[in-house]
């Protein structure tokens, strides 16, 4: 096992280094694009009886400053970390 092993390195090896090197990458200066002729084909329509109602503000409620024991609390929170 050992012996295929060691000669399946080297043969990988000796592939890798017979590669050529003298790869040149060119890549394009720059890319335009022309949006002048882009149509959108429909129809433009107003929103009857869709549309955003107005409510009030949800307030939130901490209870960070009303508790005296934070105790149950710590306990989930290592428990989480676990």
């Amino acid at each position: 096992m050992r012996f295929f092993l060691s000669l399946w390195l080297l043969t990988t090896s000796f592939y890798a280094l017979s590669e050529d090197k003298n790869v040149i990458y060119q890549y394009k200066k720059y890319e335009k694009f022309d949006l002048g002729n882009l149509e959108v084909k429909g129809e433009l329509i107003a929103p009857g009886d869709i549309s955003v109602r107005e409510r009030g503000r949800r307030r939130f409620e901490l209870d960070l400053f009303s508790r005296k024991n934070f105790d149950n609390f710590q306990k989930r929170d290592v428990d989480s970390i676990r």
